[in-house]
């Protein structure tokens, strides 16, 4: 059983799976905690050079950009990342069970973070409509409010309406994960990278 599993792992993915294992060894609440992505390695990123984000290397490339998070991912032992496609996302009591091309999984708290092309899995209370914030025709988002599709089920990124750039989309997961600490910790909360003592 997973305590988030994050399906995507483009920007917003990572932003998510980043931010929550980065407080692995910083609380006692946070220890223990399972994450999962799950990446079926589609995303646009890799078609992608980036000239406008903060912090890299101006004009560094998808496919280089994608290894250096699957880096930053790989120093935490708390999240896991797996290479397949979710076809289903259902929900029991308390759970959530998300089959794939391979196997299922158990999960308390699913994020879906896949993009803006289409939304083909399969999942209740899940209602597709058309991403009307960007300059392309025919993309679709999933309806939320604040991030939230229904108890414990977010969404993050493109697939949320955001506009189509890296840093909001991976601001969106970053934030969607503080979402998450608040539930766990019952008030709002941050992952600041230089505290190791508490949130603010």
């Amino acid at each position: 059983m997973y305590d988030v599993l994050i399906i995507g792992g483009g920007a917003a993915g990572y932003g998510c799976a980043l931010t929550l294992a980065s407080v692995e060894n910083k609380f006692e609440w946070a220890k223990n905690k399972k994450y999962l992505m799950i990446d079926n390695q589609d995303s646009d990123i890799t078609k992608a050079s980036f000239f406008n984000l903060a912090g890299v290397d101006f004009g560094i490339g998808g496919d280089s950009l994608i290894k250096k998070m699957e880096m930053q991912l790989s120093k935490f032992k708390s999240c896991s990342k797996i290479c397949d496609t979710v076809t289903k996302i259902e929900k029991s009591d308390d759970y959530f069970t998300i089959s794939t091309q391979n196997t299922t999984y158990e999960a308390k708290i699913v994020v879906i973070a896949t993009g803006m092309h289409k939304f083909d899995i399969v999942c209740d209370n899940v209602k597709v409509i058309e991403h009307t914030d960007v300059m392309k025709p025919n993309k679709v988002c999933l309806e939320n409010n604040n991030n939230l599709i229904s108890e414990n089920l977010y969404v993050a990124g493109l697939a949320s309406g955001a506009k189509t750039m890296f840093a909001i989309a991976n601001g969106e997961g970053a934030k969607v994960a503080c979402d998450i600490f608040k539930i766990w910790t019952g008030k709002p909360a941050v992952a600041h990278d230089n505290l190791k003592d508490k949130l603010i």
